[in-house]
């Protein structure tokens, strides 16, 4: 299930989501001042950009049907629920050359719904069959990238970390809740069943064992 909420820029716009993202970033390009943001997507976001070093902001994230239609999206979109995300590629970026590095990114955090375009990478939180296309509409086979260890995480921790493994155990259909990035009981029975199923040392502790066998 997603985490869609609803924000208007005219009262929230200003409000920070996340260390490097606002509220307003996440607006329809019409200027609509309503839009939906699916919060699952808030971690996954918030690495990239601690990966790549440079900021940045979706080209495309919540769109009403009026100007979807003008981008030419489709008419069951992810972009009309908050749920896609248009990300470009920056020459700026550190740690990665090309689009194709992109979503061997986006695919090691678990993301299913990921389209490669020239100059940008279509990300979006559907959790049916993977299924990965570009511009040409050809299936695609991503490849997977190093994300490192960054410390035990455990009932009480409060990072992104939570939030990516949240995110990637929600997508590999463990009952975890939001990826809101604290962890808590929901969490621990999540990673407690990963554990066992993956025969591990089953301690509910998100360790270097259990992240390198989760990424």
């Amino acid at each position: 299930m997603a985490n869609v909420k609803t924000y208007y820029k005219s009262k929230s716009g200003e409000t920070n989501l996340t260390d490097n993202f606002k509220v307003k970033e996440f607006a329809c390009k019409d200027g609509t001042d309503k839009l939906l943001l699916d919060m699952d997507i808030l971690p996954i976001l918030e690495r990239f950009r601690e990966y790549v070093e440079a900021p940045y902001s979706p080209n495309s994230a919540y769109r009403t049907v009026s100007h979807n239609k003008k981008e030419g999206g489709s008419s069951n979109s992810y972009h009309l629920y908050g749920r896609a995300f248009d990300i470009p590629f920056k020459s700026s970026y550190k740690n990665l050359t090309s689009t194709d590095y992109m979503c061997k990114f986006f695919n090691t955090l678990g993301l299913k719904g990921i389209i490669k375009y020239p100059t940008f990478v279509h990300i979006d939180t559907r959790t049916g069959s993977k299924y990965h296309a570009n511009n040409k509409k050809q299936r695609l086979t991503f490849g997977t990238v190093n994300i490192p260890f960054k410390g035990n995480l455990k009932n009480g921790s409060k990072n992104i970390y939570v939030g990516i493994m949240q995110f990637k155990l929600k997508m590999l259909g463990y009952s975890v809740g939001n990826a809101d990035m604290i962890f808590g009981s929901n969490t621990e029975k999540a990673v407690r069943a990963f554990q066992k199923a993956n025969n591990l040392s089953v301690d509910g502790i998100c360790g270097k064992n259990t992240w390198a066998k989760l990424f």
